[in-house]
């Protein structure tokens, strides 16, 4: 019986490799081929090949935008933002953002909106994508302010905030839901509006300042800055597709 040459069939199975990768190759080549890359140099905007880049990029698609960048009511119940708060806001000064707190010594701002839900309201994450960046169960939960002082020196104090939820969103920013009675989320877990995080309630400072039950809302930046969230919320019709449109990158 002849033995086969040993030498051929290795050879025929690189051959056979070789084949398979170059197919595997070309068909990669025309994927990356259909994508358009956009960023920014140089105070401008480029489309550039996927190849050009020397380090790890992620890349974003449209539909992601698209997807996790539109916000909807806390309560899950297809208000928008300014029905939001034409019905819960009870005072139109005290309970917005920016209205005056503290004491003489200690001036500072309300970092947030009250939204004045009933007690127990079950609360959902903005938008449909988050992760859960801060929470606690503890109905005396301490955050951390600035306030001014009366020669206009920024310092820090500890206010009782209760029970808190915080979300980190796609875009970047973070709300922070406070005052719970029921915490149903756990540090660093991945959510959807589908997902029942917290009950409004009655903990932190809320006990002792005569108010009813509400929501505690607020938004902050990358730099744990608060900013008013009507400046952000009350827009709802952005859409990145629309402007790819605009590009006409053909």
């Amino acid at each position: 019986m002849k033995i086969p040459n040993i030498k051929l069939i290795i050879a025929a199975i690189l051959i056979l490799i070789v084949v398979i990768d170059t197919i595997i190759i070309s068909r990669l080549q025309k994927k990356i081929e259909n994508l358009t890359i956009l960023t920014y140099e140089s105070d401008s905007l480029m489309v550039v090949n996927p190849g050009s880049f020397r380090e790890p990029k992620v890349l974003v698609t449209t539909e992601f935008i698209e997807k996790f960048s539109k916000y909807e009511s806390p309560f899950n119940d297809s208000l928008s933002f300014s029905e939001l708060i034409d019905k819960y806001i009870r005072n139109k000064w005290a309970d917005h953002y920016g209205a005056g707190r503290g004491t003489r010594e200690k001036k500072r701002i309300h970092e947030g909106i009250d939204l004045f839900v009933p007690e127990n309201t079950p609360l959902y994450p903005l938008a449909d994508y988050g992760i859960v960046t801060e929470v606690s169960d503890n109905p005396h939960y301490l955050v951390e302010v600035e306030y001014t002082k009366p020669n206009g020196d920024i310092g820090t104090s500890k206010i009782e905030y209760g029970k808190t939820v915080r979300i980190m969103y796609p875009e970047g920013i973070e709300s922070i839901y406070t005052h719970l009675n029921e915490v149903y989320v756990t540090l660093g877990q991945r959510v959807s509006r589908k997902t029942k995080v917290a009950l409004t309630g009655l903990t932190g400072n809320i006990r002792n300042s005569g108010k009813p039950s509400h929501l505690h809302l607020e938004l902050r930046d990358k730099n744990n800055k608060s900013f008013d969230p009507r400046r952000r919320l009350h827009f709802t019709q952005g859409s990145i597709n629309n402007f790819i449109d605009k590009l006409s990158l053909d």
